[in-house]
């Protein structure tokens, strides 16, 4: 048995980068992965190479992202979620 197995896990920005590498790590010790991504077509390369137990999600607005996590952790059995949040830094012109 993986340590993680029966867990689930929301793993924002998860298309790309560290959050991709997250979620593939989580994949791999046994957790069902939810992904989140702003652009839909990076979003569906990601879950093809995570392959099993990874559903994408296209984010809209944070407050919709977290109605979307609830609903789709209902969905999988109520099972409770672990939140993985992998925020860009994002620099204001001045």
């Amino acid at each position: 048995m993986k340590k993680l197995e029966g867990k689930v896990a929301l793993v924002t920005g998860g298309n790309s980068g560290i959050g991709l590498a997250t979620a593939r790590q989580l994949v791999a010790d046994g957790a069902y992965v939810f992904i989140t991504g702003r652009r839909q077509s990076e979003l569906d390369a990601a879950v093809k190479q995570i392959g099993t137990n990874v559903t994408g999600i296209q984010e809209t607005s944070q407050s919709s992202l977290i109605w979307i996590a609830y609903r789709k952790r209902t969905d999988r059995g109520g099972r409770r979620a672990r939140a993985v949040a992998h925020e860009r830094s994002r620099s204001r012109p001045r």
